[in-house]
């Protein structure tokens, strides 16, 4: 069976893919001795993902190259990586990444030195980053031995420690942190309109338009506390074509929803494909919550999930708020 796609994945993805919105992030989200060393406007996308397979479902990086400011040949590659919840051992991800990269470079026919890797991680889940920021905390090792281990730092971008107004860009870049910083709050109702009103002069453009239904589409899947009669409200309060985008939404959403239905169907063998796609979704997501409680998962927890009836996941992720371990969350 295909795993659901993470919303969140999907959305930074779709979002930071585009050249504008990165580049507009590196010109205003870097501390300042990094932004003198680069030019933003000369990003180039090189590879869309370094991700395992098995792993697709929990990573969105991206990698960029971006040319020197001082005109020196060669560059330096920009990785970006979202997170929705604290993943623990980050740092060990992105040392996997470093490595795929490399190589890729040689394959390429690089020779020289390797360009530098300036790796980004964007956040913005419920619970603090307390993760520490270099790869030296993932060994347990003297001080001695530190010369013979892995070092380097990420950059982290917690999105929920700025203020809206710290949370500077272009329109369509404010847009996508905005949301992000608000997709899990129950205040994203209340901001909405004031977000969207920063892509009000895009709407009748065709790329504006269709990055507006990227966040609307995000909106309505990954946000727990809005409904879909809100959004609406929001849209007819902003945009002058608010019923036509809501219709449009729509069909998209009937659509998707008939095409995730048939591709259960043909996996499975059921006739209740869009069903089964439900279940799934809610297995992915209890998974995530049960990895942001307590850490790294044992195996028989996919088991449990990958068996357990809707109604089921729905107890499971109701039970994890408060429970003292993961036997209690799944306790049948």
């Amino acid at each position: 069976m295909a795993k659901p796609v993470n919303p969140h994945d999907r959305f930074f993805k779709e979002a930071f893919s585009r050249k504008d919105v990165a580049a507009s992030f590196l010109r205003h989200h870097l501390t300042a001795d990094l932004a003198g060393l680069i030019q933003p406007d000369s990003l180039e996308i090189r590879k869309d993902s370094f991700v395992d397979q098995e792993l697709a479902e929990h990573h969105s990086d991206l990698l960029y190259a971006v040319r020197w400011l001082n005109g020196a040949p060669g560059y330096v590659y920009v990785l970006f990586e979202h997170k929705s919840y604290p993943e623990r051992r980050i740092a060990l991800d992105l040392m996997r990444y470093i490595t795929r990269i490399a190589e890729q470079t040689l394959k390429g026919g690089h020779t020289g030195l390797l360009p530098a890797i300036l790796q980004v991680v964007v956040y913005h889940g419920r619970q603090p980053w307390n993760i520490p920021l270099d790869s030296r905390a993932l060994f347990d090792a003297p001080a001695a031995l530190d010369p013979f281990i892995p070092a380097f730092r990420y950059l982290l971008t917690d999105l929920t420690a700025y203020s809206d107004e710290e949370l500077q860009g272009d329109a369509l870049l404010r847009v996508a942190l905005l949301v992000l910083k608000y997709i899990f709050s129950p205040q994203l109702g209340e901001r909405l309109p004031g977000i969207l009103t920063l892509l009000a002069n895009l709407a009748e453009q065709r790329s504006g338009l269709d990055y507006l239904y990227t966040v609307l589409r995000y909106v309505a899947s990954g946000a727990p506390h809005l409904s879909r009669a809100a959004l609406s409200e929001s849209l007819q309060r902003i945009f002058t074509r608010g019923n036509e985008i809501m219709s449009t939404i729509a069909e998209e959403w009937v659509r998707e929803g008939r095409q995730e239905g048939r591709q259960e169907g043909r996996q499975e063998g059921r006739q209740e494909g869009l069903s089964e796609g439900r279940r799934a979704e809610a297995a992915a997501l209890v998974k995530r919550l049960l990895a942001s409680r307590f850490g790294d998962l044992p195996e028989w927890v996919d088991a449990r999930l990958q068996t357990a009836s809707l109604a089921r996941l729905e107890d499971y992720a109701v039970r994890v708020l408060d429970a003292a371990n993961l036997e209690a969350v799944l306790a049948d």
